[in-house]
């Protein structure tokens, strides 16, 4: 049996950490939407209950006089939906920063880089640029089409669209703050590298691109303006691939140097 060493144990409890925070969101997302949509269709249905065999049997049919929700209404409900995804990232975000907390309290030293890292560095090119692209391209579209449909609720629908990117991009910048500034948890050069990986990781799912996720419901929301948002959809991944591809030409085939790490 190979004894681990105290950075590697470390190392392992970290990701152990993160994995098993991550499940457990993931699995309360899930039990949100069943119960949501759930309670949806329990109360949009009309119970019969039909004797004619030799057991009762349980009948359901749709209200006749349910309401339907409008474009504008399931376009509110869909924003509604992303703003929980997001408010259970930042929950994620905050269960691994207070446990991380607990770790580096048991660390007899702790190094970090010799210098800041920026958004950039910490992120990588992609996501940045993916979500620079979501967030000021979403918003300009969600304006011009309410300042220039014609009909009411093609108006209210860009609006909130917009309202809606604006509220999940604000959001954003403030968890990728915490992940940059938050202090490295490592103890040797091994462990940095492995607390720069998870940062990265950390920075691209606080890099949400709602512009581009909350263009695929637009198209049906606003059908007038459907090419517009397929559009987007995909310039947004067209311009993403080249940035990725035109930094990794960029880069020089032999391993990129670490920046010098300090202990503190």
């Amino acid at each position: 049996m190979v004894e681990l060493s105290e950075s590697q144990r470390l190392q392992l409890t970290r990701m152990k950490l993160r994995g098993r925070i991550k499940g457990q969101t993931v699995a309360v997302a899930l039990v949100l939407f069943l119960a949501t949509w759930g309670t949806w269709f329990l109360l949009s249905q009309e119970f019969v209950v039909r004797s004619a065999g030799a057991a009762p049997e349980v009948l359901s049919r749709r209200k006749a006089g349910w309401p339907k929700l409008s474009e504008s209404g399931a376009l509110i409900a869909v924003l509604v939906s992303f703003v929980v995804l997001a408010g259970l990232i930042s929950w994620t975000f905050l269960r691994v920063r207070k446990a991380e907390q607990r770790l580096a309290r048991s660390l007899p030293r702790r190094i970090a880089h010799g210098k800041k890292l920026g958004v950039l560095e910490v992120a990588g090119l992609g996501p940045v640029v993916l979500w620079l692209l979501s967030t000021v391209g979403g918003i300009a579209i969600g304006l011009g089409i309410g300042t220039l449909a014609e009909a009411a609720e093609a108006r209210l629908a860009g609006f909130t669209y917009a309202a809606g990117i604006v509220v999940l991009g604000g959001l954003s910048l403030v968890l990728v703050r915490q992940v940059i500034e938050q202090p490295a948890l490592a103890d040797d050069e091994r462990s940095l590298r492995t607390d720069d990986a998870l940062r990265r990781k950390d920075a691209q799912l606080a890099l949400l691109p709602a512009g581009v996720y909350l263009a695929l419901p637009m198209t049906t929301a606003v059908p007038e303006f459907a090419g517009l948002f397929w559009g987007f959809l995909l310039g947004a991944a067209t311009i993403t691939l080249v940035a990725v591809l035109a930094a990794r030409i960029r880069q020089p085939d032999r391993p990129r140097s670490a920046p010098p790490s300090t202990v503190l």
